[in-house]
């Protein structure tokens, strides 16, 4: 149930849906926007830009099940499709009709498989340096080296860090956010769900999907993307029978992140122009 103010306020409201471990939180007034987070989306995936988008869309920002939860130790691990039934799931029961939906990396390829699935409920769609693209095929990885190992063993803070700089263009923008993730990660039931997801996911692809997409598709990517490298979103884009491709220089795996005034621009234009305003 919504805790706080009225859903078409613009306070914010929280909430859960009953039976899962899938939280949300709900923010502004008008169109609604459903944003996905990716795979250590749960820190601060979208803080920067909600509230732009809260001036002029109600705004719900899901929290699939965390990495310690008795949901993902049960599923061994999510997968994109445990992800999209939990994403149907939250919008039946915040009786959500249509709602565009923007994903970021492993949320892209969810809002892909989601609105593969229930085109009727989506009227257009962002992925934000999505997964899935085709880059599994050459190794590609959120962990570099030998840091799931060194992971498993005990916390270090250069192998956070070489975690993180598979993500971010520069260190400054995961900096504030260091400690929390430290702690997480000294969790080992958080870690194991965390590497469960991450090999339940890794050869997971949305270009089958692609072409049956008919409906308006925004791609932004970061032309210094260390885990899905920009030419795989320039091959991809061209199977969207409404894509366009935005490319951020210097900007890594998470747009909204390091760039946010530059994608809340575009995301607003590329709304306008699909009528959801």
């Amino acid at each position: 149930m919504i805790r706080g103010e009225e859903m078409s306020s613009r306070l914010e409201a929280t909430g859960v849906v009953p039976g899962t471990d899938v939280s949300y939180r709900v923010e502004g007034s008008g169109p609604d926007l459903v944003l996905a987070h990716g795979l250590g989306g749960l820190f601060h995936s979208w803080s920067a830009i909600r509230p732009m988008l809260a001036r002029t869309h109600r705004v719900w920002e899901i929290a699939f099940p965390s990495f310690d939860s008795e949901t993902t130790h049960a599923r061994h691990g999510n997968s994109v499709e445990d992800w999209s039934d939990d994403l149907a799931r939250f919008f039946d029961h915040t009786r959500l009709e249509r709602a565009v939906v923007i994903g970021n990396s492993i949320g892209g390829q969810v809002a892909s498989t989601f609105t593969h699935r229930h085109r009727e409920r989506v009227p257009a769609l962002v992925l934000l340096a999505s997964s899935g693209l085709g880059e599994n095929r050459e190794g590609y990885s959120l962990f570099p080296g030998d840091s799931v190992r060194r992971l498993l063993r005990r916390l270090e803070e250069d192998v956070v860090r070489s975690i993180l700089r598979t993500v971010f263009s520069r260190d400054e923008f995961f900096e504030h956010e260091l400690p929390a993730i430290q702690e997480r990660l000294s969790d080992r039931k958080w870690k194991l769900g965390l590497l469960g997801t991450a090999r339940r996911v890794r050869d997971a692809s949305i270009l089958p999907l692609l072409p049956t997409l008919d409906l308006p598709t925004l791609m932004i990517s970061g032309a210094d993307d260390r885990i899905v490298p920009v030419r795989f979103s320039r091959a991809a884009a061209p199977l969207l029978p409404h894509g366009e491709l935005v490319v951020f220089e210097d900007t890594g795996h998470a747009p909204q992140i390091e760039r946010p005034a530059e994608t809340h621009g575009k995301v607003m234009q590329f709304l306008a122009a699909a009528g959801w305003t």
